[in-house]
């Protein structure tokens, strides 16, 4: 590792680079900044690291998915292959940063770091907090404790694990947290702080076989449950397309019982069903929710649906056991 560190920024838009009418309008377009604007108000980062930037796309991040991840992760490859670069930076929009941050760690292979970052608040907001965000991941990536840990996410002075990152909140500058697992660790201009020695998260480049471009991830359906809901648009699908269904049940991963049969149906006629938790906080185990696991009914643990939906294509693309799969984003002894 080079005696400066060096770390390169892959922007692709997000609201970090986005531009409001004017500085108190909560609506703005994303994207609209290029990496070498964002750095021209932080000029202290060059106390920090050599930075060098590269711009790979501009969009809002609702607009991402596996696609642009594939080439996002293609991107940080070859720049974290590169002898001279201590690791690499990348700014996102927040309304997919949590899937971005659990693809890139479930498919790159580096024990450089990689820190994803974004914004709340557009650059042109009254008190922007995308500059402290970025310099504060430019400031983990540069620390010599950083290497080994999987993909981290650095939001408003967190340290979050790609495999725990979760955002709670659609315009506080605290969105983002970590569920179940604490946090990574903190950081201020100046000072680093991990509270644990360096341990790679589970599934950590478990699927790197995904960045290829031939291979397809199989489309997985996401149902909500919800109180006097009838399910008809999820019983009147046609399955001949999908191959998994995550559930968002009640609580600890409860769903009605009228639709337990459908359900266990559907499981039958081999669609991967994984049940996760409308509730922000996810916990569901086999023995919390209402379905039994068996082979194509898996509990989700501590993931989210919309990570669970993530996790379960990557799984049922690469052909792996998907029950064994979540078992071990756990370490549940």
């Amino acid at each position: 590792m080079p005696s400066e560190p060096k770390v390169v920024i892959v922007g692709t838009g997000g609201t970090i680079a986005g531009r409001a009418d004017s500085a108190t309008n909560l609506a703005y377009s994303a994207g609209q900044l290029s990496v070498a604007d964002l750095l021209e108000v932080i000029p202290d980062l060059a106390n920090v690291a050599q930075i060098s930037g590269q711009n790979l796309f501009s969009l809002n991040s609702k607009d991402m998915g596996p696609d642009q991840w594939r080439l996002l992760a293609r991107t940080i490859s070859e720049e974290a292959s590169r002898k001279d670069v201590t690791g690499v930076v990348v700014t996102h929009g927040t309304d997919t940063l949590e899937e971005a941050a659990l693809f890139l760690h479930l498919t790159l292979s580096t024990d450089k770091p990689i820190v994803l970052t974004g914004s709340m608040r557009p650059a042109t907001a009254l008190s922007p907090d995308g500059p402290a965000n970025l310099f504060h991941a430019v400031q983990v990536c540069a620390s010599a404790n950083a290497s080994g840990r999987g993909v981290m996410v650095v939001m408003n002075g967190e340290i979050l694990s790609a495999l725990h990152v979760v955002k709670r909140h659609s315009i506080a500058t605290n969105a983002f947290t970590s569920s179940p697992a604490r946090p990574l660790g903190r950081v201020y201009s100046g000072r680093t702080f991990f509270f644990s020695d360096s341990t790679k998260a589970a599934l950590a480049g478990a699927f790197g076989g995904a960045l290829s471009n031939d291979v397809v991830l199989p489309a997985v359906d996401i149902h909500y449950v919800a109180a006097g809901n009838s399910h008809a648009d999820l019983l009147s699908r046609d399955w001949t397309e999908r191959r998994g269904l995550v559930i968002a049940g009640f609580g600890c991963g409860e769903i009605p019982d009228g639709l337990v049969p459908e359900i266990n149906r559907l499981a039958d006629d081999g669609i991967t069903i994984v049940v996760s938790s409308r509730v922000a906080d996810v916990v569901v185990l086999p023995e919390t929710m209402t379905l039994t696991e068996e082979h194509h009914i898996v509990a989700s643990r501590h993931l989210n649906p919309h990570k669970s939906a993530l996790l379960l294509s990557l799984a049922l693309s690469a052909g792996k056991d998907v029950a064994a799969t979540f078992m071990s984003t756990d370490a549940d002894g």
